[in-house]
């Protein structure tokens, strides 16, 4: 993955992924909530909550990467930017 804000996963096929369709139109819904206001509660509980149905002998996305992201959103979404 590059970075919070724009993610790059690996491509998987031969073993079990996240669908891509599901990733990207979810990570597209969320990612202008995220340059607003922090903490955000409700953002927060719809990262922590959604799921992606897994897809077998067709492209979709590394499912560890994935889960890795959805927690550092978590953390962001509810702990806020880090302070320098």
């Amino acid at each position: 993955m590059s970075s919070v804000s724009n993610p790059s996963f690996t491509r998987v096929r031969l073993r079990e992924g996240y669908r891509i369709e599901d990733v990207d139109g979810f990570l597209a819904g969320v990612r202008p909530l995220l340059d607003g206001r922090l903490p955000n509660n409700e953002l927060a509980d719809r990262i922590e909550s959604v799921r992606f149905a897994p897809v077998r002998l067709r492209p979709g996305y590394d499912m560890d990467e994935v889960d890795s992201h959805l927690e550092q959103l978590l953390t962001l979404a509810s702990q806020g930017h880090p302070r320098i």
